[in-house]
């Protein structure tokens, strides 16, 4: 299953990369479902982030796309269990 937390204000960026005011994060069950919904709404496989958990960030457009295309809207509290969970199980 894929899932889209809430959207949360970026504030300003530090890097400069991101110009979009808020965001959120797609996340996955397995980085297989990850990469494939990351393609199916056309977001490029250079912006999936592994550091912590693997992610992606969407702005709020690729958030739509991503639910119409089947994924999971989750709370902010479901997102830091289900981030708790990834973390223990990678």
């Amino acid at each position: 299953m894929v899932y889209v937390g809430q959207t949360f204000n970026t504030g300003p960026y530090r890097s400069g990369a991101w110009k979009w005011n808020e965001a959120c994060h797609l996340l996955a069950d397995s980085i297989e479902e990850l990469h494939e919904m990351a393609e199916k709404i056309k977001l490029k496989r250079s912006w999936f982030q592994n550091k912590t958990v693997p992610h992606y960030d969407l702005t709020v457009n690729m958030r739509r796309k991503a639910i119409k295309a089947g994924a999971k809207e989750i709370d902010f509290r479901q997102e830091g269990e289900m981030i708790r969970a990834l973390r223990k199980r990678l």
